[in-house]
């Protein structure tokens, strides 16, 4: 009688402690087999995230763009680098850098005045690949992930994780936009930006303060959204393999 109780809570135990030690390396490997579409989606989302502001751009000012101008940022980088001794003041100018530029010349002004344009700077450009990428980290695990529990359960689960991947994706993205124009005179950022995508000035500039905090707050969002999704696949391994164990007839 006692052999077999004890066996009864070895089992389970052991099992805990292999999905807990196990399910990262399962996840991993899921990983690892849609990598493709991490990959895509990395890609992709700068790519969408350029379109749709492009064309808020073309929508709010009623223009197509006319020209594009691509930038020696190598070149620019490399005579920053030698011509400024501080690294402090040598850094921000770095960051300030544009690769690109797309947007709408007026030329009713002599040579022409840029009415609106959209600049991709390599930095942003970098967190909106990070941030593509963790959006494909989510979805890979989501697709690979078993359905386990009730039917409640499980939509809640995915409600939750598209609650926090989409806030997520907003708030780290939402500092990375790049928009200029002749009618906002503010020193370019991302808050001057919202302001010409419709914000309100006081709004958008009461924004400012909080722009590092809202970037590093989505990306901590999806990563999170991406660790529920794991624990929610471990919780769902541990409760199928603790249930037979759950059936041993009394003695």
């Amino acid at each position: 009688m006692s052999a077999i109780a004890e066996h009864g809570v070895a089992v389970p135990a052991q099992a805990i402690a292999r999905n807990r030690d196990g399910a990262m390396r399962t996840a991993l490997k899921g990983l690892a087999r849609r990598r493709r579409l991490i990959a895509a989606t990395a890609l992709a989302f700068p790519f969408a995230f350029y379109a749709l502001l492009l064309a808020a751009l073309m929508i709010r000012f009623g223009h197509l763009p006319n020209y594009v101008t691509p930038y020696d940022w190598f070149g620019n980088v490399a005579r920053i680098i030698h011509g400024t001794k501080s690294i402090r003041d040598m850094v921000p100018i770095i960051l300030d850098e544009w690769l690109i530029e797309i947007g709408y010349m007026d030329f009713d002004y002599g040579h022409g005045i840029a009415e609106w344009s959209l600049s991709i700077v390599p930095h942003k450009l970098a967190i909106l690949v990070m941030i593509g990428a963790l959006v494909g980290v989510n979805l890979a695990l989501l697709l690979d992930q078993k359905p386990s529990g009730t039917m409640t359960r499980q939509c809640a689960s995915a409600a939750r994780s598209g609650i926090l991947a989409s806030m997520g994706t907003l708030c780290a993205s939402l500092t990375s936009v790049t928009l200029f124009s002749v009618a906002c005179c503010a020193t370019p950022s991302w808050v001057a930006s919202l302001t010409i995508l419709g914000v309100g000035t006081s709004t958008a500039f009461a924004m400012e303060p909080f722009g590092a905090v809202a970037a590093l707050a989505g990306i901590a969002a999806l990563v999170i959204s991406a660790l529920l999704i794991i624990r929610d696949g471990r919780a769902g391994t541990a409760t199928d393999t603790m249930r037979p164990a759950t059936e041993i007839t009394p003695c």
